[in-house]
């Protein structure tokens, strides 16, 4: 997992920031306000491949490897990768 933080976001594409990198990643959110400066704890895959990836709620049955987590106003929140 790398540590990456919000620096714009333009619909759908989130320009990321990590250790003087910067990515730009179409990732959809589903019912999680994600703003500038949030802070997203990623699988490295996802900053490898571009591609489409969704998040939301963790459902019944989750995989470990597909959660991630969002740093928010201070407050800790788990999402579901649910594909890309």
């Amino acid at each position: 997992m790398k540590k990456v933080v919000i620096d714009k976001i333009d619909g759908y594409n989130y320009t990321l920031k990590c250790n003087n990198k910067e990515y730009i990643r179409n990732i959809e959110f589903y019912d999680t306000k994600i703003n500038v400066g949030d802070i997203i704890y990623l699988p490295d895959d996802v900053l490898e491949e571009e591609n489409l990836y969704a998040y939301g709620p963790i459902k019944e049955g989750a995989k470990e490897e597909d959660i991630i987590k969002v740093i928010s106003n201070d407050k800790e929140i788990y999402l579901e990768r649910y594909y890309g």
